[in-house]
């Protein structure tokens, strides 16, 4: 049985280093057969590349993407539910998860409380599915404390946490039991790199395991100061500084931000990263003892309720008043992804005065 893909098509001698630009941007589908002929390569993909991917894949050479038929790599169970019906009950089957995290060569499951007690069995369940993984964890528990880390638990594979993670061949160093990573922020890590300009100064309050530091670093000559509280974390973006050729400089720094960035700087920063998984309102104050005028702050918070941007756009303008300042303009703001039902995590990009 043949599946639809988007595809890129190259021809042969280009197929090599087309390949090594898709993985990097993680988009080829591993669950398709490539085609190829004498002088064409078909790469499966798991969604169709934006703009800037596009430019980025083939830049340098001519390329074609559109949809077509694959074969799967595998025969068998196409999802869990037909892997495990029969196996457990027609209402567990409902509750089985749908999605879940690939961080490096790291799966990550959800799994409902109903389920906890069938955890190894669907965690082998979805490695057979999945075996180019090598290890399946589930997560045991929220983020919590002071450095914003959640427990996890080995179903399958590999008995790790630690993995080299690539985003728009940006290679990051990722411990999970060690140091807060979402790979569901990728897009906003690459999107706020691009705007981004060199020579500039940026302080990055919440780096965690810098993506957005090595981001900005790897496409521009800025210099950026990337602070968090973990020295766990600290320690993993030293390791992937010397994992990715920069352009930029990171200088990492193990600090409080609302010990550290006060007295630091005084308002010579040209950009302001504030990407604090909770509490991120009580720093707006440093943030703007920081940032210079004419400055951006990109402000990222959890906003619920029926009209979630301009709650924010005002929330935003009380906080930066409050810390003696005003802002000129609301550049952009948008919602970054669901965090729970009617809930978002948000940004708002802000010019200050």
């Amino acid at each position: 049985m043949t599946v639809v893909r988007p595809y890129v098509r190259v021809i042969a001698k280009d197929a090599e280093s087309v390949r090594r630009r898709l993985a990097g941007l993680g988009l080829i589908d591993g669950e398709c057969k490539v085609q190829k002929d004498e002088t064409t390569v078909y790469f499966p993909l798991r969604r169709f590349p934006n703009d800037e991917e596009l430019a980025q894949i083939g830049s340098d050479m001519v390329i074609e993407t559109s949809t077509r038929e694959f074969q799967p790599l595998r025969s068998g169970p196409k999802d869990l539910a037909e892997a495990l019906r029969g196996v457990l009950e027609p209402e567990e089957i409902e509750l089985l998860p749908r999605a879940y995290d690939l961080v490096g060569d790291i799966a990550v499951l959800e799994i409902p409380d109903e389920l906890f007690e069938h955890r190894f069995l669907i965690g082998r369940a979805f490695h057979r599915l999945h075996p180019n993984f090598a290890t399946v964890l589930c997560k045991r528990g929220a983020v919590t404390g002071l450095t914003r880390v959640r427990n996890y638990e080995v179903l399958s594979g590999e008995p790790k946490t630690d993995t080299i993670h690539t985003e728009y061949g940006c290679r990051i160093a990722v411990d999970l039991a060690k140091a807060y990573f979402s790979p569901r922020l990728l897009e906003e890590h690459h999107r706020v790199a691009l705007l981004v300009r060199d020579g500039e100064k940026v302080l990055d309050m919440f780096t965690g395991v810098g993506p957005f530091a090595l981001h900005i670093a790897r496409l521009h000559t800025a210099e950026v100061i990337a602070v968090d509280i973990n020295p766990h974390a600290i320690d993993l973006l030293k390791k992937s500084i010397q994992l990715n050729r920069l352009r930029g400089t990171i200088r990492p720094v193990v600090a409080d931000a609302h010990e550290y960035v006060p007295t630091a700087f005084d308002h010579n920063v040209d950009r302001v990263i504030m990407n604090h998984p909770s509490g991120v309102s009580e720093f707006v104050e440093d943030a703007c003892t920081a940032v210079r005028p004419g400055g951006v702050i990109h402000y990222y918070d959890f906003i619920g309720g029926q009209n979630p941007e301009d709650e924010l756009v005002s929330k935003a303008h009380r906080l930066v008043r409050n810390a003696g300042r005003a802002i000129k303009e609301v550049s952009s703001i948008r919602r970054v992804r669901d965090s729970a039902p009617h809930e978002y995590q948000m940004v708002l990009d802000a010019v200050i005065e």
